[in-house]
């Protein structure tokens, strides 16, 4: 599962103060009775022991079956694989890190910057850090 509050990313989602919590659960799997919706109970337990806290008064609002909408990664998936193959061969995409559009853009920025390390270009130290 990945989630985000997506009121930090733009607060006109509730704007009433309350948080949105999207979540993606991947898999294909048929579905338990009552559809996708079905399977919130187990969501909802498991988003309780990732936060740490009860998700009991968390108002339910839907869900979206989106068959492929990111790539497989199966088990046991390597986070963070070398940007770096042989001397000046550099290769990134999401399969070099998560399988999203932010793995792939992050192993973009790691595949930069190794690129100018071994040229000799310093590089700014917050720019390094998220590249490692």
């Amino acid at each position: 599962m990945g989630d985000v509050d997506v009121v930090a990313v733009d607060p006109s989602y509730a704007a009433d103060g309350r948080a949105l919590i999207a979540t993606t659960v991947l898999g294909r799997r048929a579905f338990v009775a009552g559809g996708p919706a079905g399977d919130e109970p187990v969501v909802r337990r498991r988003l309780s022991e990732l936060y740490g806290t009860s998700t009991a008064a968390w108002e339910f609002l839907t869900v979206r079956h989106v068959p492929d909408a990111v790539v497989t990664m199966p088990p046991p998936h390597h986070f963070r694989r070398s940007v770096r193959l042989l001397a000046g061969l550099y290769v990134c995409g999401d399969y070099r890190d998560t399988g999203t559009i932010e793995g792939a853009l992050l192993s973009g920025r790691r595949a930069a910057t190794a690129v100018l390390k071994d040229l000799g270009v310093r590089v700014e130290p917050d720019v390094a850090e998220v590249a490692a």
